[in-house]
């Protein structure tokens, strides 16, 4: 998914009037949010029961998930965000029907406050920088809501804010809008367990490939591995 399409959010110290909010600051129309989750909850092994879809993590957590390249699904917004407050449900629907956890990180609290510090922005921005935007000053910013797929510690594909002409401040998604988001939605969950899913075949095959080399058929006619695929 291109950036240009998922581009549709307030930024992180100030807030769009379009599309999304800022996770930094509140300065025009919108707001951003930071996720909390524990670490061992960010894993391949990313299938829930539903009440835990929404998994809280913390930005350093976030941070972790690239570093020790392990994999998972970002989610970052805060509860005053208009536009979240319209994104998070439909994630959450989806993510419910799949059977996957998100990671929540939270960026404001519950008085807009700042969850997370510049040191950790800028650990984080060397990871995500292709889903930020400048904001009025020419700053790079976070913006939310921001769901971000990511496999081995690098993001498959992301999406900012809502749709194109969206404004959270003036009005709700139609219908229309809202199926839209869903679809987007539901395609980076359903690649994301397609990348797991493959995964797990090639260590299946890798492990089969093993212990054929190490054995011998019932001829006694051993294989070295290199002798011969199969398609």
């Amino acid at each position: 998914m291109s950036k240009r399409i998922t581009k549709k959010i307030l930024p992180l110290l100030l807030c769009f009037p379009l599309v999304a909010c800022s996770a930094g600051g509140n300065s025009k129309e919108g707001i951003k949010p930071n996720v909390d989750i524990p670490k061992e909850s960010i894993s391949e092994n990313s299938k829930v029961q539903p009440e835990k879809t929404m998994s809280e993590t913390t930005m350093d957590e976030a941070i972790k998930m690239f570093e020790n390249k392990e994999s998972g699904i970002l989610y970052f917004g805060f509860e005053k965000c208009p536009w979240c407050k319209e994104a998070k449900p439909i994630l959450k629907e989806v993510a419910e029907k799949e059977g996957m956890t998100i990671h929540y990180v939270k960026t404001r609290g519950k008085k807009l406050e700042r969850l997370y510090s510049d040191e950790q922005k800028e650990k984080i921005q060397q990871y995500i920088s292709e889903y930020m935007s400048e904001n009025d000053e020419g700053v790079l910013t976070l913006y939310v809501p921001l769901v971000l797929v990511v496999k081995d510690g690098k993001v498959l594909s992301g999406h900012e804010g809502t749709v194109d002409g969206h404004d959270a401040h003036e009005r709700k998604m139609t219908e229309k809008e809202a199926k839209t988001v869903k679809k987007i939605y539901k395609k980076m969950i359903n690649s994301y367990m397609d990348a797991l899913s493959s995964d797990s075949n090639s260590k299946t095959e890798s492990a089969n490939n093993s212990a054929k080399s190490n054995a011998c058929d019932e001829s006694d006619v051993c294989t070295n591995g290199d002798a011969r695929e199969e398609d």
